[in-house]
């Protein structure tokens, strides 16, 4: 310790410790940031995942048109919304598929 230093000594009951604890958390949590919003997209892999299948599940609905491509880039993506409308029930072909609802 330097010459300016000045050493204090504290007794806590395991309650206060605890009280503290509490609300050192409560600060943090409070200070945390939100977690971004979800996209209104999913990579193929991300898709897949979502319905708990293999990719190649997804690339079928893609090609039978229950699923929109959407080409960003080099990436396909899938609407979240309609993937959740196909999980749903609620299908509709997409027009591409030239077929009217199923």
């Amino acid at each position: 310790m330097g010459p300016d230093a000045l050493r204090l000594s504290v007794e806590l009951s395991p309650e206060q410790v605890e009280l503290i604890a509490k609300r050192a958390a409560e600060i943090v949590a409070s200070q945390a940031a939100p977690p971004p919003p979800e996209s209104p997209y999913l990579t193929i892999s991300e898709a897949a995942d979502y319905i708990r299948a293999r990719r190649h599940r997804i690339d079928d609905l893609l090609s039978r048109g229950y699923l929109t491509r959407i080409k960003e880039g080099t990436r396909t993506l899938v609407s979240r919304a309609e993937l959740e409308a196909y999980v749903r029930g609620e299908v509709r072909l997409t027009r591409r598929a030239g077929r009217a609802a199923a």
